[in-house]
């Protein structure tokens, strides 16, 4: 009986002898996925607003291993073995993996634009308080304290804002950046009280910014040195 058992014994230790090195380099493949995502994630959630960025390959490239190594210790945990058939288990985990960094980038984007928006606001209203000759007044928008704050925070030593107005209503526009040299803008309208940002390669976006502003007065408004 002592003969038969042996083998069975055996074979366990060479089992646990797998699993553990590569419950270690699951582990630390994870952690270092982990921290840069988080990363990517930090750093563009509080960049200036932008439509894409070189940040999202992290999440694009990561998100898909932070799935594979998640699964690969729940399954070791699980059954005391490491994975098989890792070419198969991609086969799911690789989408999964894509569909988490689509949500993660669509969460930065949301999060980038709204601190752009809570930090700028003291500038909206001021605008809209110095209407119908809202140009005259560029320096003094920039010297709000959260707006200063912000565009430290955010890398901007002097960004330049287009403004377009009449006696009534403001379009207030800033570039954004982007994955290609291209870039972005977005811009709030005051007819409408909302900000809105498109890639300037999207056309139709293009469309209705220069229907907002159609027929307004424009000036360029800039902090000064």
């Amino acid at each position: 009986m002592r003969d038969e058992e042996q083998p069975v014994t055996v074979a366990n230790a060479g089992v646990s002898a797998t699993v553990a090195p590569r419950t270690r380099l699951s582990v630390a493949l994870l952690a270092v996925y982990v921290v840069l995502v988080a990363w990517a994630f930090y750093d563009g959630s509080t960049d200036w607003p932008h439509v894409g960025s070189w940040s999202y390959l992290v999440m694009i490239f990561l998100c898909p291993g932070i799935v594979y190594q998640s699964f690969s210790l729940a399954y070791a945990r699980h059954t005391g073995r490491p994975v098989t058939r890792w070419a198969l288990n991609r086969l799911w985990t690789i989408p999964l993996g894509l569909v988490l960094a689509g949500l993660l980038m669509s969460w930065v984007d949301r999060l980038s634009l709204g601190g752009f928006e809570r930090a700028y606001a003291p500038f909206v209203a001021q605008v809209g308080t110095s209407l119908p000759d809202p140009c005259r007044a560029a320096g003094r928008y920039f010297q709000a304290p959260s707006v200063a704050a912000y565009n430290l925070r955010a890398g901007r030593d002097r960004p330049v804002a287009k403004l377009h107005h009449d006696d009534a209503r403001f379009v207030l526009a800033f570039r954004g950046g982007s994955a290609d040299i291209d870039g972005s803008t977005f811009y709030y309208d005051s007819g409408v009280s909302a900000w809105f940002k498109f890639h300037n390669d999207n056309g139709d976006a293009r469309a209705a910014y220069d229907k907002a502003t159609a027929g307004l007065a424009e000036c360029l408004l800039q902090a000064p040195n």
